[in-house]
């Protein structure tokens, strides 16, 4: 069995991890729809895509993750995963043509490359240089004719003083070439086209989860221990991954953006979040801001159990929630306001 044999055979990812990749990869895409498609973009969708290319792999991954983990726990974690598969596939579909037509040889040669910079400026002082040499020699060669003594001497010097430094500029240019075709050679890993394979995995992995985790089976399991709450009914993964980058370890206590996801969502999760000291005022705020983005007819139940599982009275949050935006608001209230604000925008 060859080396990529082992590659390939290697269980390489647990389930967990997938979920910010296509969270990323998905903010990537709605961007490029909005925009183009810069270089370091393509390098980031092409590494998705070879992180999770191999089936065999997502189907290990699948397995580790029945194995090692709580059944209770598995429900939100699929559902969020099927989710963010199920946007990549629709935004692919609803725009195939765009992204099949994206011309990724051309973002990979327009790269931005500070090399190119650098090699023009050691071209300049290599070729001055080189100038500077050929008048010496020329010069020398004249002198030599003339028997002028004194100034073949002096040039013989000059000769080999110059001859030094544009060894020594020469080589700084090799250098710089030699950079630059590793630099070529490593995007030319990127020059392809890869928006359909990672639709194609999509489907397939969705089967794959499918086959594990049959829709059917996951409602009647959630709705046994929750039967009023449904999937991904409040906020999309997307939302609750910026809230997360924002707030984690600064308005409460670290958790992962899965645990804050099932918590937002009021999904099952063993995990609590812990308001950090002196921060209730500003969650207060962010719940506000949450509440206000809903559009479901029982979003007043939905504060209501968030207000309790994070241990906020009703009357501190009605009296709290509007100071990060208040008159005099502490500066930092008014920072947190000003995040917070363009994470809905």
């Amino acid at each position: 069995m060859g080396e990529n044999d082992n590659q390939q055979s290697d269980f390489l990812y647990q389930i967990i991890d997938v979920l910010p990749q296509y969270t990323t990869v998905n903010t990537v895409y709605q961007g490029i729809l909005g925009s183009t498609l810069n270089f370091e973009e393509q390098c980031q969708i092409t590494d998705f895509y070879t992180g999770i290319k191999n089936r065999e792999n997502f189907e290990k991954a699948v397995l580790n993750f029945i194995l090692s983990t709580d059944k209770e726990k598995q429900f939100p974690i699929v559902s969020m995963l099927r989710t963010l598969i199920d946007s990549n596939i629709e935004l692919y579909k609803n725009n195939k043509d765009f992204f099949d037509n994206i011309d990724v040889i051309s973002v990979c040669a327009n790269r931005p490359d500070s090399l190119n910079y650098q090699i023009n400026i050691q071209q300049k002082r290599t070729n001055s240089l080189w100038m500077e040499l050929i008048q010496i020699r020329n010069s020398l060669e004249s002198a030599s004719w003339k028997r002028e003594n004194a100034k073949v001497e002096y040039l013989t010097g000059e000769e080999e003083r110059v001859s030094n430094l544009y060894k020594i500029e020469q080589d700084k240019l090799a250098v710089l070439y030699k950079q630059k075709a590793e630099s070529d050679t490593a995007a030319s890993k990127y020059v392809k086209n890869v928006f359909r394979n990672i639709y194609e995995s999509g489907i397939f992995n969705i089967s794959i989860l499918n086959n594990y985790f049959p829709i059917e089976t996951e409602r009647q399991d959630h709705n046994q221990s929750n039967p009023q709450l449904q999937e991904g009914k409040y906020f999309p993964m997307e939302l609750v991954s910026k809230i997360h980058k924002e707030c984690n370890g600064f308005q409460f206590e670290s958790l992962t953006e899965v645990e804050l996801y099932s918590i937002l969502n009021l999904l099952p999760v063993n995990t609590l979040l812990v308001i950090k000291r002196g921060e209730k005022t500003r969650m207060c705020y962010l719940i506000s801001i949450l509440y206000n983005y809903l559009k479901v007819q029982d979003k007043i139940e939905w504060r209501s159990s968030i207000l309790k599982s994070l241990d906020i009275k009703e009357d501190f949050y009605t009296s709290k929630y509007k100071e990060p935006v208040s008159e005099v608001p502490s500066r930092e209230s008014k920072n947190f306001a000003l995040s917070i604000s363009k994470i809905f925008v």
